[in-house]
């Protein structure tokens, strides 16, 4: 019998290396000056085989045995060990930590727990980088958070910046106002203008005594003075201008309130300092 599906089978079969190494390129240039990097459940090594190829020494903490063996197949620096309880023992500090898509695995009084070890670990200055799911955005709600079979539950990073400060971990950059998938705003049809010259309006050839006589003669012939005709098409023209200057407005509101929903992020970052002791 085959063994039970783990979280190693999780990461090989289901998990796209080459986009998730694209979206933690990105993250490298908060540690180039550091001497040490503490990867925390790096994974299969993406981040670290990111900081090897800018020469940035690291070590990756990861509690699959499958997964670790891999990764030192491929001869990057890693310790089998769940996180806290490597935080727990060592001794070692770092300049750098990157922790990515690992808080969301906790229950919140682990994660309490995690940043109270994970303090003392940092050096005065050091850098943290903690990215989780952005519960503020819709696509990681209805889709990418559900595909990990050992996600408890969302963190607002709200609510973690506030953790980090009582940590002694300042934070000093967030991407809350990144809006990556912003809708363009709709192009309404403008209204056509009109070709040639205006028409002309009633001259005073006629006078005013025969105009009685010319609007009977009209009714008779079932047809419609031009100077009526005129003043339709002006009412029809006021109208059509207020159904676009209404239309105008609830395509703002539509498009205002769809951004809310879908411009967010599906990553919340966290950038921390550690404060001077």
């Amino acid at each position: 019998m085959a063994e039970r599906f783990d979280y190693s089978d999780y990461e090989f079969m289901l998990r796209d290396r080459q986009i998730i190494r694209d979206g933690l390129a990105g993250y490298v240039s908060h540690f180039r000056d550091c001497r040490k990097v503490l990867d925390l459940a790096c994974g299969s090594g993406i981040f670290l085989e990111l900081l090897a190829e800018h020469d940035i020494p690291a070590l990756g903490v990861e509690r699959n045995p499958a997964v670790v063996a891999w990764v030192k197949q491929h001869g990057w620096d890693i310790v089998e060990q769940e996180v806290c309880a490597f935080l727990e023992h060592t001794v070692e500090t770092y300049d750098g930590v990157f922790c990515s898509h690992f808080l969301e695995h906790l229950p919140f009084d682990q994660v309490l727990r995690f940043f109270e070890l994970l303090a003392p670990r940092v050096n005065a200055a050091g850098t943290v980088v903690i990215v989780i799911p952005n519960p503020e955005s819709i696509r990681m709600q209805l889709f990418g958070f559900w595909r990990d079979p050992e996600h408890v539950r969302f963190y607002h990073p709200e609510l973690l910046e506030a953790v980090c400060q009582h940590a002694g971990l300042e934070v000093t950059h967030t991407n809350r106002e990144d809006a990556p998938y912003l809708l363009p705003r709709l192009a309404l049809p403008q209204a056509a203008e009109a070709a040639g010259n205006p028409p002309r309006r009633p001259r005073g050839w006629l006078k005013e005594k025969l105009r009685p006589v010319y609007f009977r003669l009209l009714r008779r012939l079932r047809l419609t003075p031009y100077s009526d005709l005129l003043a339709m098409e002006d009412r029809f023209q006021q109208r059509m201008q207020a159904q676009r200057e209404t239309l105008a407005a609830w395509a703002e509101i539509t498009h205002t309130a769809v951004n809310r929903m879908w411009e967010r992020p599906d990553d919340a970052v966290i950038i921390c300092r550690k404060t001077q002791t």
